[in-house]
């Protein structure tokens, strides 16, 4: 029985998505986790991008932020293969840095590095390695299973293209809407004097700059009577969400406070399904932002990302230069065939269209 998109989600809160989750799991053949299609594997990949990772980082250059009812699914975990998780998680929360009662969050710095540096270093710089990766065995993450919306939904490559990617960044903002919804509703119904702190986004206090978790007064406000008790709040907010029903979280998103829920479901669905058709549009032309480069295979392409670079073969190239906007793809396909002989199988056209090798006039 094949999976479905539900399926391949933490326990603690699949139940209660909506119903698009039913519909069969996207599997990414070309985006592997064991073998990390973006590590270098000795002599250059024709077709490969430019852009390697590190075998000992992977995509892993990424501190997730875990809501409060994932934290508390990892700590009620007991399972041996969580044990490390567990046990990185507990410490983080020792530390007090990023520690909120709707987060086990990164530190602000460590937010601040990657947006400056996630074009030169992301895959390739230590600096910004998850700390609940663990590197042996080729490369492990110790809390997976109870893994956050943007570590569910990051692929380096798709096998649909640029298609698979909008799929994936509709799902990334829905699921990211979904917990922030869980984790403001668990923190209130289990503590209604819990805060959190009201920092702007890429500002730095001094004891983040310097490493710190915030003073013993501050950390008391965020807290209140939860101080020195926040691994038990954490397990409260995982037992209030793993009681609620799908309908409870259908009122939380259609609250005033989560003005993108219905917006962003309705954009989830429609991505969804436009990954599943096999339409191919009416006029198609060459991406005029396409990159290509010159490889011994023949030439490497570059579209809707530098991490999935492709490489087509230079009769597949020319080919795609054929296409034009004053012809139909019928009347292009029609001239090959009568001219060169040669016949376009709509799994290719439609691959190279998903790719956006071939785009349609008006999206160039």
């Amino acid at each position: 029985m094949t999976d479905s998109l539900r399926d391949t989600l933490p326990a603690a809160h699949r139940h209660l998505l909506p119903e698009v989750y039913d519909r069969p799991a996207v599997v990414e053949t070309r985006a592997t986790c064991g073998d990390c299609a973006m590590c270098p594997k000795g002599d250059r990949t024709p077709g490969a991008a430019d852009v390697f990772f590190r075998p000992d980082l992977k995509c892993c250059t990424y501190h997730p932020t875990l809501p409060n009812f994932l934290v508390g699914a990892i700590l009620a975990d007991d399972s041996p293969e969580m044990s490390e998780g567990k046990r990185r998680v507990e410490e983080r929360i020792a530390r007090r840095i990023g520690v909120t009662p709707q987060w086990l969050a990164p530190p602000r710095k460590q937010r601040v590095l990657l947006e400056a540096a996630r074009g030169t270093s992301f895959g390739r710089s230590k600096a910004l390695l998850c700390p609940y990766f663990d590197g042996e065995g080729g490369g492990l993450c110790t809390v997976w299973r109870h893994r956050e919306s943007v570590c569910s939904t990051f692929f380096c490559k798709h096998d649909a293209g640029a298609v698979g990617d909008a799929f994936w960044m509709a799902n990334k903002q829905f699921l990211g809407t979904v917990e922030l919804a869980l984790s403001r509703h668990a923190a209130q119904a289990v503590s209604p004097d819990v805060t959190e702190p009201r920092i702007p986004r890429l500002k730095l206090t001094i004891e983040d700059l310097e490493d710190r978790p915030p003073n013993e007064d501050d950390y008391a406000g965020y807290w209140g009577e939860w101080v020195g008790r926040e691994a038990d709040f954490y397990r409260a907010c995982h037992a209030h969400v793993q009681a609620m029903t799908a309908a409870d979280l259908t009122r939380l998103l259609d609250e005033p406070d989560e003005p993108h829920g219905p917006e962003r479901l309705a954009e989830l669905v429609r991505r969804h399904d436009t990954l599943a058709s096999s339409a191919i549009a009416a006029r198609l032309v060459p991406n005029p932002k396409m990159r290509t480069t010159t490889l011994p295979g023949g030439v490497g392409v570059t579209t809707y990302s530098l991490f999935d670079a492709m490489c087509l073969t230079p009769d597949l190239f020319e080919v795609v230069r054929q296409f034009r906007a004053d012809e139909t793809v019928a009347e292009t396909r029609a001239r090959l065939a009568r001219e060169h002989d040669v016949e376009i199988p709509d799994a290719l056209l439609l691959s190279l269209q998903q790719h956006e090798i071939l785009v349609p006039p008006d999206a160039g």
